[in-house]
């Protein structure tokens, strides 16, 4: 199953605030690396992945696997980066 998300973190937060995001990008299961995008797990060619990108509107995850294991992988994701931001960080559109 395919996913979409987009976060409440704007693309032109302060540099400090992108290093943290990225120490939590590397300690979320299924890290990669990010010579392109940030990516987890694997590419769009395997059974299972997901991508972040920056757009204007906040940062956009993408995915496929299965729906549990894509909302629990954000709900960590999310507590991980509150914490480290100061600030509750969810769905841009909520």
């Amino acid at each position: 199953m395919n996913h979409e998300i987009t976060l409440n973190i704007r693309y032109d937060i302060p540099e400090g605030e992108w290093k943290l995001i990225s120490e939590v990008y590397r300690s979320m299961d299924g890290w990669l690396g990010a010579d392109d995008l940030p990516r987890w797990f694997g590419n769009e060619d395997d059974a299972k992945y997901i991508w972040a990108s920056v757009e204007p509107g906040g940062v956009q995850f993408g995915g496929k696997m299965e729906a549990a294991l894509w909302t629990s992988w954000l709900t960590v994701l999310c507590a991980k980066l509150s914490l480290a931001l100061g600030r509750e960080i969810h769905d841009a559109e909520i």
